[in-house]
């Protein structure tokens, strides 16, 4: 009596296969559709099965994150061009003995959009705009208002940059002026990527002050009482006392 036997590399691969595509097809709607074009079985193609459901601020929460977003797009197409522009003209340069005419100048200024059209988004979903220190030594209290003062000071210096931006701006506009080089495109559009870059991300930092109170006053995130804690100390917590 012959018994078939499996291939267990062979299924796995297989398997790996099946996973790796299926996520791909995922990722693919969710950038086409948005996040109902993909279904359950799709979305669990991806995840680990631990992550937790996503934190609700509000309306105007979701609006800004997902303007952020667009934004960051546009940031993500400035990328490319930098990229195409660098390849090209290193090509040229290394066959040919040539240079793409004001390809510095383009990639200097490109990369102010690459920056200020995603910096807002970072801060916004992925959290990354911001200062831990020892924050989880910290009792509750404490670590809420130091993030709140981290955010309120990258609020100002961001305002205060596009407040003092917006003059240059309006210089830049009146006298017309144009980059060094042979294409001698117009600088006032890119300056005023720098300044609504910098308002956004102002806004971002508005909007995160707002995250941490909501978190510090449901108990959540950041804020959540640890696994350990007594029942006393949970109690305490749910009536918004802190220990």
């Amino acid at each position: 009596m012959e018994t078939a036997h499996s291939d267990p590399s062979g299924g796995g691969r297989g398997m790996k296969r099946r996973g790796v595509w299926g996520c791909l097809v995922a990722f693919g709607k969710a950038i086409w559709y948005g996040k109902e074009g993909v279904s359950e079985d799709e979305e669990s193609v991806c995840s680990t099965g631990d992550e937790p459901p996503p934190l609700d601020y509000g309306l105007p929460d979701r609006w800004f994150t997902r303007f952020t977003k667009w934004m960051s797009y546009v940031a993500a197409i400035a990328l490319g061009v930098v990229t195409l522009v660098c390849f090209v003209d290193v090509i040229i340069w290394k066959f040919f003995g040539r240079t793409i005419p004001s390809a510095t100048d383009l990639v200097t200024y490109l990369n102010l959009v690459l920056v200020f059209m995603a910096a807002s988004y970072v801060q916004m979903d992925r959290g990354s705009v911001s200062i831990e220190l020892l924050q989880n030594k910290f009792q509750k209290v404490v670590r809420l208002v130091t993030r709140v003062l981290a955010s309120a000071l990258g609020m100002g210096v961001c305002f205060f940059a596009a407040y003092r931006g917006w003059f240059h701006l309006a210089d830049l506009y009146k006298t017309n002026a144009m980059a060094d080089g042979s294409w001698h495109f117009k600088l006032w559009p890119f300056e005023a990527v720098l300044v609504f870059g910098f308002v956004c991300l102002g806004l971002a930092f508005l909007f995160a002050i707002g995250r941490n109170i909501i978190n510090y006053r449901k108990r959540r995130a950041g804020f959540a009482p640890s696994p350990g804690a007594p029942a006393a100390d949970l109690s305490r917590g749910a009536t918004g006392d802190e220990g």
